[in-house]
């Protein structure tokens, strides 16, 4: 929703800033607000909030599993094999989940604000923010070493990078209310902290090092993100290296 509404408010070089706001308010106003009001009855839910016995991490490391994966009928307690195009029902899905609806009530909040102006909206974005990067009971550690697990194969793989895409949103959103009243300096530098050591991992891990280097649509997903992160980070150096 959020990355919607800076499309159409940027369609035209030509239009006012004024005249793309009326033009923005009259498309996505309504939109907007239904979908900030939802989001203001949501309790921040983290990645702790639900653990799989088939991760290698912590509880406060993202898992996920790769799609594709199965059990293997000649060996059920074994490693998992690849049946390529088809999802399995039983991989863990839960973080995913909430890395999802994070972004979806980030975007939402954001989104408003930009709308309105109301402060109501940056209240709410913050607990969830404090929650996900600050709490040290309910905060997510900023690395993906367990993303697209393959049980019996891989604890992690780097394909896992992919996963943190939904966060760009929520960089985005966080850039959006970054000057907000209701946004406190230091909640918004534990956040800006924690992209900061995610971008860092992106770029100097294994995984995050093979993700950006691979031939597909992963190279771009790995560089969408660290280009968003660096935005909100104000981070000009990682931001110039990323431009060709």
């Amino acid at each position: 929703m959020l990355l919607l509404y800076f499309c159409i408010t940027g369609y035209s070089l030509n239009s006012s800033k004024a005249d793309i706001k009326i033009h923005a308010e009259a498309i996505l106003r309504k939109q907007v607000l239904k979908e900030a009001s939802w989001a203001m009855k949501q309790a921040p839910l983290t990645i702790t909030s639900s653990t799989s016995p088939r991760s290698a991490g912590g509880k406060h490391d993202f898992f996920s599993e790769a799609d594709y994966f199965w059990p293997d009928p000649k060996n059920p307690d074994g490693p998992y094999i690849n049946r390529d195009g088809l999802s399995n029902p039983d991989n863990f899905v839960d973080h995913r989940r909430a890395m999802i609806r994070f972004s979806r009530v980030i975007g939402a909040l954001a989104s408003a604000y930009k709308l309105t102006g109301d402060e109501q909206y940056v209240k709410q974005a913050v607990k969830h923010f404090r929650s996900w990067f600050i709490n040290t009971e309910t905060r997510m550690n900023p690395n993906l070493l367990f993303a697209q697990a393959v049980k019996g194969r891989f604890t992690g793989r780097n394909y896992g990078i992919i996963d943190t895409i939904h966060l760009m949103e929520v960089a985005q959103g966080a850039l959006v209310m970054e000057k907000a009243k209701s946004f406190d300096p230091q909640t918004l530098a534990e956040v800006k902290k924690w992209f900061a050591e995610y971008t860092h991992w992106l770029n100097t891990s294994k995984p995050g090092i093979q993700e950006k280097t691979v031939k597909n649509n992963h190279a771009t997903c790995w560089a969408m993100q660290v280009a968003a992160f660096a935005r909100f980070c104000k981070d000009e150096a990682m931001m110039d290296s990323l431009r060709v």
